[in-house]
């Protein structure tokens, strides 16, 4: 019932300007994405019992482009498939035809449709993912690294702080270390990655 309804909005549309059709299972899925012509494959998380993350690399390798049509809770499941490729995610209860097909034309062209809930769920894994990644810098060695980022000079540095040039340079050494870089400019262009200031 709700592909039949899917199929009939995308249908109003877009008009002549598309072939719009509907698969069953998963197997089917794969078969239609590759027959050579461009797809968008409206997809929900699960394909006929087939989970859709076990045919995602299939259907990106067959040059399709997934958009996620599902529940407002099953959202939390998306961003791994985001990760993967997906070029988007809509909730059935919110979503209207037009911004159905407004997510067809989007993902067609390269771009991606991502419902408010989605788009955070996605930026808070992304921000525990940094800060994961960010290592763990002492306070005297995060205000080493801010005097560097401002382009201080070791000697300036260790008389501002009031350390010896020597005591700076073991800071910079293990702020490299931890960085995984060799040059005070690794380090900065390193920090400015890992959003530290």
């Amino acid at each position: 019932m709700v592909r039949s309804a899917l199929r009939s909005s995308l249908r109003a549309s877009a008009g002549d300007s598309a072939t719009i059709s509907h698969v069953g299972t998963a197997e089917e899925l794969l078969r239609a994405c590759n027959q050579g012509s461009q797809v968008v494959a409206l997809c929900a998380l699960d394909i006929d019992g087939v989970p859709l993350l076990a045919v995602m690399s299939q259907l990106l390798s067959a040059s399709a482009r997934v958009v996620i049509v599902g529940s407002q809770e099953s959202a939390s499941l998306v961003p791994e498939l985001l990760l993967r490729g997906a070029a988007g995610f809509l909730p059935l209860e919110t979503t209207d035809p037009r911004q159905l097909w407004e997510a067809v034309e989007a993902a067609a062209s390269g771009g991606a449709t991502l419902h408010p809930a989605v788009a955070m769920l996605v930026l808070e894994q992304w921000r525990a993912t940094r800060s994961d990644e960010a290592p763990q810098l002492t306070a005297k060695e995060m205000e080493v690294l801010r005097a560097m980022m401002a382009g201080t000079p070791a000697k300036s540095i260790a008389r501002d702080l009031g350390l010896s040039v020597k005591t700076i340079d073991t800071h910079r050494s293990k702020i490299f270390s931890k960085l995984g870089v060799r040059t005070g400019a690794q380090a900065v262009q390193r920090a400015l990655e890992l959003g530290l200031s």
